[in-house]
């Protein structure tokens, strides 16, 4: 399990499903402003957002109900996938405030790398070899539905790429669940990945 702690201060591919292939259009989902420069739009089942052209869509479902999953061409660690499900709710809030629903989402975050006896050093827990620093948490509204938004660092005791970057959104639609998940490395991050991730967090869409 995962330690939440405070943060201290392209190949040609069919970007749409046939039954959805207008959504991104006759929606307006992404309203009178330009996709940027990089980016294409995807639309899904019910959702949408801009794609960097970079990625690759691949079969890898590392969880249950993933609806898409792209990776990005150079580096398989940064990925962005969506998972769609059925949902008892009515509207995200319906699941409690922001930070309580992220105790929901741990299992995106990953599984700890060791599960032997460990010291408590490096900023780890004994015992626990994985810790997630929530950098920011935030909602945001589009078109009439409440949007959770998460960004989280992620480090595991073997200080792989020095941690991973999490962006979360999370919504509920005519009683479905969508949870966006987008990933980077730390080193990559820094190097472009910040700026195409959150274009792709932030562009996600319901219908």
């Amino acid at each position: 399990a995962f330690r939440f702690v405070p943060a201290q201060g392209a190949a040609a591919v069919s970007l749409a499903k046939p039954a959805n292939a207008a959504y991104g259009d006759s929606a307006n989902v992404f309203g009178k402003v330009s996709n940027p420069t990089g980016f294409l739009p995807y639309a899904g089942d019910g959702y949408a957002f801009l794609l960097p052209a970079k990625y690759n869509p691949t079969k890898e479902r590392p969880f249950p109900n993933t609806d898409c999953y792209f990776e990005d061409n150079f580096d398989q660690v940064t990925n962005i996938s969506v998972i769609v499900e059925k949902s008892a709710k009515s509207k995200i809030e319906d699941y409690g405030k922001p930070e309580a629903y992220l105790e929901q989402l741990g299992y995106l975050l990953g599984v700890q790398s060791y599960a032997g006896q460990t010291r408590s050093e490096g900023g780890f827990a004994a015992n626990k070899v994985s810790t997630a620093a929530v950098l920011d948490v935030f909602t945001r509204e589009t078109k009439g539905k409440t949007y959770y938004m998460y960004e989280i660092l992620t480090r595991t005791a073997d200080g792989d790429e020095g941690g991973r970057h999490q962006l979360i959104a999370a919504t509920v639609s005519d009683g479905t669940l969508y949870i966006m998940k987008l990933q980077s490395g730390d080193k990559r991050w820094f190097k472009g990945q910040e700026r195409d991730l959150k274009t792709s967090w932030n562009s996600f869409t319901v219908a």
